[in-house]
């Protein structure tokens, strides 16, 4: 026995089953990683829209499923990075 926190390593394709979250929580485990999930699932669908792009030549019926301009400008925290330019930088022309 070991005294230290519980973690469990959950990647697809291995030899664990698909247990939740919420399982291992209630088995006693601290921490859940996912240490490739969102990559996959990223991947995949830029696979499936270059293939779309091929085919059809226009990323149109994709749209619905992309992040907005504005979403994208939350995600990374484009007024944030915009602020410490101008903090940082000396103002251009002077």
């Amino acid at each position: 026995a070991v005294n230290a926190p519980l973690l469990a390593n959950m990647t697809e394709f291995g030899k664990t089953p698909y247990f939740s979250a919420r399982q291992f929580q209630d088995w006693g485990y601290k921490i859940v990683l996912f240490p490739v999930s969102a990559l996959r699932v990223a991947m995949k669908a830029v696979s499936d829209f270059y293939d779309t792009l091929r085919k059809e030549g226009t990323q149109r019926d994709w749209e619905p499923r992309m992040m907005t301009r504005r979403e994208l400008y939350e995600v990374i925290d484009y007024a944030g990075h915009e602020d410490m330019d101008r903090a940082f930088s000396p103002p251009v022309g002077r």
